[in-house]
This record gives C-alpha cells, structure tokens and sequence, in this order.
C-alpha cells in the first residue's frame, strides 16, 4: 500500500510539473519547485525523469535579464505522445490523432452505413491509419466520443442520438481495444473541458451548452466536472418545458431539445408566418436562422426570441439549482447570432429568480468544432493517464 501510495504521489507530481510546463512554455527547474512548492532536489529528479521519458526537453539557457548565470529553458516534446480520438456521430466517424501537447493529425471521416459497423471501423482507423504512420508505444490512450449519456456502473449508454446496441456497445468497445488504455467519453463534456482549459476560466462554477443533434451540459461545480466526463448527473435536453407539448422519444413531453432543437424550426417558422428568407428551405438550420434574424425577417426574429424565452425557463431553473456564475452555448447554438444572448439575457430577467440571475455571465464558446478532439485528449491525459503504472488494458468511463 505504501509503494502504491509512492507511486500515486510521484505520477500526481510528474503531471503538475508537465503541466506547468504545458502553461509556461521556458520555465525553469527553479520556477517549478516556487510554484509545486516541492524542493528543488524533488522537481530536478522529476524534470529528469520527465525528459528521459521523452514527454519534454531542456533547450538551453532561457531568456532571463536577471543578473548572473541564466536559467534552462523547459519545453515540451512535440510528435512524440498522442491519444487517438474516435467521434461518433449519426452515419458518421470522425476520427483524429492528437499531439499531448495539442496538435491533430491524421484526421479522418468515415461514412458509417450501420450503427453495427462503428467498432469494426475504430479499430481499422487504429490499425491501418495510425499505427501506419507511428510506433504503438507512442500512443498514450484511445477516446471513445459519443453523443450519450453513459452509466459507468451499468457500463451501458441511454439518451443517445445514435442507433446503438446500448447494452453491449461499452462491453464491445473493451475487447476490440483490450490491448491499450480506453476511454469512453460524452461529447458535450470534452467540449466544455476544452473551454475551461483552452480559454482559461476563472469561474469555479459554470455551465456548458451543448447545440448539436440533441441539447447537452455539462457543469463545474468548484472546478470540478459533476459525474466526470460521461454525462449521467445531469440531463438538459429532455428538462420539460412545457408539460402539455408535444410527446418525446423518451416519454415525457415538451422537451428543451424537442421544443427548441433544429428539427422543430422549419415547422415554427411555418406556423408563425410567412418568411421570405427560409421559406424556400427543405429544413431549416440554426444558422439559417441566426442570419436571417440578423437581416430584419420579422418571421425568423419572432421564432428566435421565442425559443429563447422557452431556453431561458430551463436556464432559470438550472441557475436557481447550482448557481454557475457563467453559461457557456456551445455547438450549432453559436450560429444563432448574438441576438440571441441578448433575447436570453432579456427574457431571464422576467423567469428567474434576480438575485441569483443577474450575477449569470452567458456567452458564447470561445472555440471551434475541433475543440473536441482536443478536449478529450486533455481530459484522458489530466484524469486517467498515469506515468507510474502500465495503461494497456486500462479502461475507463468518463
């Protein structure tokens, strides 16, 4: 036990010091052990350790203007460590090969023609992309990305926009990739750690909005990710709104995602009048009608604020329960066009409670589409990935 202990401790070591480095790119051993508060005969033995591993290098005296001898400059080790990350969505794998210090390659999108052909195509992307052009050892881990809500202690996912086998897909996801260190992910939650690392929040408490296919969050509370990384704490999408409206998928009626979601435009639109600007659509996206709003259709800006009314009756309540001093929209939201944070903030001020809501900052996510890949590698790396211990056959569920 006390070896484990050891163990633990040096990889928790190992990491912060990596990471300070990932933050301050230069820095020296002797900023390291001011800032770890580890002796500076702990962070040279680990700064040696880290750099014999290949995980950074020192590039020689920095660029101090301090007088006397000049400090070594530490960076990391590019093209050396990647995760794999594997995306999920509806006909369709996306796939990357990411750099630990942030860099993707190798991307790759398949068509998938069944749902029973996303595994078989996972290990394919494994086997014949990326192991063709990298050796095994480089590669730290593998995330799996689904747009679900997966329960670790079923080891099953539910709430997912895709045509999976729910019960079996964790379990085959384990033996096809038995041979290295697994991580099933949500997708949601891999954007919204990309927002805290990338775009450096402050706030202890947030909230991350998730516009895709269905409508996802992902919370912090104290900096802490509520239920890891797979979605099962907290469900957004199917929150009743209106318990009189339309019947969902999964029982209820008057869900957010039913009510709001991007399949529900076209007929909004047409039944709140004629709209010169969409009316020519087959269907109509969030992006249609964030422009068209933008443009004066007086159609396309009544639907607009409307759904924001309907979205802002769940965030009052979400508010009123955790309190998140920010709310990031993420995903297709986006493309609604900041008239829609302004309808948001409009429409809060007369459905929650005052107090808690005008401390509320909401804006928009800071990042594009591909923030994902990069999310989930961060997420595997900082929660899972141990230096001290062999990872093959590790798998993890958020």
């Amino acid at each position: 036990m006390k070896l484990v202990n050891q163990q633990l401790i040096r990889s928790t070591n190992l990491k912060q010091l990596y990471n300070f480095i990932y933050q301050n790119p230069g820095t020296s051993r002797a900023q390291l052990s001011k800032e770890s508060h580890l002796s500076k005969t702990a962070v040279s033995s680990l700064i040696d350790e880290l750099i014999a591993r290949k995980f950074i290098y020192d590039s020689g005296t920095g660029g101090s203007t301090t007088v006397g001898r000049k400090p070594n400059s530490l960076l990391l080790r590019s093209e050396q460590y990647y995760v794999a990350v594997l995306c999920l969505e509806e006909n369709r794998l996306n796939t990357a090969l990411v750099d630990i210090t942030g860099t993707s390659s190798l991307s790759v999108q398949t068509e998938v023609s069944s749902s029973d052909a996303y595994v078989s195509l996972c290990r394919n992307y494994i086997e014949q992309t990326v192991l063709s052009q990298i050796q095994r050892e480089q590669i730290l881990g593998i995330c799996i990305v689904v747009p679900a809500m997966i329960d670790s202690d079923k080891r099953e996912i539910f709430s997912t926009t895709l045509n999976l086998s729910e019960n079996n897909f964790v379990e085959e996801i384990q033996q096809a990739f038995s041979d290295f260190s697994v991580n099933i992910l949500n997708d949601t939650a891999c954007f919204a750690y990309a927002e805290k690392v990338y775009t450096q929040i402050a706030e202890k408490d947030f909230a991350f909005i998730n516009f895709s296919k269905g409508i996802g969050a992902t919370l912090f509370i104290q900096n802490k990710m509520l239920g890891h990384a797979c979605a099962s704490h907290t469900q957004f999408g199917h929150y009743s709104i209106d318990p009189n409206g339309k019947l969902c998928s999964c029982g209820n009626r008057g869900c957010l995602e039913l009510m709001i979601g991007e399949d529900s435009l076209k007929e909004r639109i047409s039944q709140t009048g004629n709209s010169p600007a969409l009316k020519k659509l087959s269907a109509v996206t969030y992006a249609d009608l964030g422009q068209a709003s933008v443009y004066g259709d007086i159609v396309s800006r009544k639907v607009l604020y409307d759904i924001a009314y309907e979205f802002s009756l769940a965030l009052c309540n979400l508010i009123c329960m955790v309190h998140p001093k920010l709310i990031i929209i993420g995903g297709k939201g986006k493309d609604l066009s900041p008239l829609f944070l302004q309808d948001i903030q409009e429409c809060l001020s007369t459905t929650g409670f005052r107090r808690m809501v005008d401390s509320v900052d909401i804006r928009y996510s800071l990042l594009d589409s591909s923030a994902l890949y990069n999310g989930a590698m961060k997420y595997f790396f900082d929660i899972h990935y141990n230096f001290m211990q062999e990872m093959d056959n590790s798998f993890f569920i958020g």
